[in-house]
């Protein structure tokens, strides 16, 4: 019988690397399901103080510049806010 060209001889050890891989790829999966259902809460936390923060600099931003640019405040304001409920 001859020796198996280097194709042949890839194919195999790629399968043989997929098998070994299966339950490890398995078990990362299950672990990063956990680690999504545990960080969901920090996330949420995390998006509510941002709006608070945004709320305050866009106060703080609209007395300093006594109203002038109100408008434009509120809009990124708005659209900030957005983007943070998008992420709940």
């Amino acid at each position: 019988m001859s020796e198996p060209n280097f194709s042949q001889r890839a194919s195999e050890f790629a399968n043989q690397a997929a098998e070994a891989a299966g339950p490890v790829l398995a078990r990362a999966k299950v672990v990063a399901g956990e680690l999504a259902d545990k960080a969901g809460p920090y996330v949420e936390k995390a998006a509510g103080l941002a709006a608070q923060g945004v709320t305050v600099a866009a106060g703080q931003l609209d007395k300093a510049t006594s109203g002038k640019y109100s408008e434009k405040i509120n809009s990124v304001t708005a659209k900030i806010s957005g983007t943070l409920d998008r992420g709940k």
